[in-house]
């Protein structure tokens, strides 16, 4: 009989595809609140007989001891994202991503599970990460400024992770994603806004000069990079970034080339909201040295299948 792997965060957007891709390797059962429900975009995971769907939270104790129970593996997704979360919940967003992440370890020593994998944040580099490696220091921006709640909450949930592999014999690793997108992105993100804009017919809204630049890494890409830890046991007691440094764009060229590619559309620029971020590209090295990652899916390729999920979803 195949191993159980837990997913927490499992009917999100990166949740959902992890469970459709490790669902021949293991039993999958998915624990969600269903704040965001990506989940009803995939009727192979919601019809399966192979997958099992909790609705729990991880602010529960008692309702994560009981879907971790029997695992051998729990991926940890569950969190509070969004930038527009940060600065309208920033104690929901704070409680939510460290202590879930405590009950979760600690649910994790009581039913003896062995291996975790977290989900942390390239928000942890900070406003302005150039090529950064996961030996660069994380830094954060002011205290008084709420845009830092999930960096910070992510951070502490990283040290709680591999602190609680060290002393209670758990194989952890921590994974910092830079900017993932791909269909099913039911939350922020801006290929996912700038997508229903565009199929709506409504103008992508540029903040400020447009000039702060992402690297774009396709889900697909992260999954393989999830797949490619799981039982490396080089992987363990590391936190890795997972991105495609190779995809990076300003969010000027990002609308325009989604513009280009749907073959219509505008773009509105607006007043900057929120403390701009103006640079995040990873240094991969570690993961393409230790797990033999290599991201596959360039970004012409990622974003025509990104606004074509979107238009069948929107239909």
């Amino acid at each position: 009989m195949r191993d159980i792997l837990v997913i927490t965060g499992g009917a999100g957007f990166c949740g959902t595809h992890l469970a459709e891709r490790l669902s021949s390797q293991f039993r999958v059962r998915l624990f969600d609140s269903f704040a965001r429900d990506s989940l009803r975009f995939s009727p192979y995971l919601i019809d399966s007989p192979d997958i099992e769907i909790v609705r729990g939270d991880v602010l529960d104790k008692q309702s994560l001891r009981t879907a971790v129970d029997g695992a051998r593996v729990v991926v940890h997704c569950a969190a509070i994202a969004g930038v527009s979360n940060y600065y309208e919940r920033p104690i929901e967003v704070l409680r939510v991503n460290i202590i879930g992440t405590f009950n979760l370890l600690d649910a994790l020593v009581d039913a003896r599970v062995e291996r975790i994998i977290q989900f942390s944040t390239s928000e942890i580099y900070g406003p302005h990460a150039n090529s950064v490696a996961e030996s660069a220091l994380p830094t954060t921006g002011l205290v008084t400024d709420r845009r830092w709640v999930y960096s910070v909450g992510k951070l502490a949930a990283e040290h709680a992770t591999l602190r609680y592999g060290e002393v209670y014999g758990i194989e952890a690793t921590t994974v910092r994603p830079f900017n993932i997108y791909g269909p099913r992105q039911t939350g922020e993100g801006a290929i996912a806004n700038f997508a229903r804009n565009l199929i709506r017919g409504d103008p992508l809204d540029v903040f400020g000069d447009g000039s702060e630049v992402r690297a774009w890494c396709h889900i697909t890409d992260l999954v393989t990079a999830i797949e490619l830890m799981l039982n490396n046991k080089d992987a363990y007691n590391k936190a890795f970034n997972i991105g495609n440094p190779q995809a990076r764009l300003t969010t000027m060229e990002l609308a325009e080339t989604m513009i280009a590619i749907y073959g219509k559309g505008q773009i509105r620029t607006v007043p900057q909201k929120h403390t701009p971020v103006t640079l995040r590209i990873p240094d991969i090295s570690l993961a393409q040295a230790v797990l033999g990652f290599n991201p596959r899916v360039n970004i012409m390729e990622g974003l025509k299948d990104t606004i074509k999920w979107f238009e069948e979803a929107m239909s």
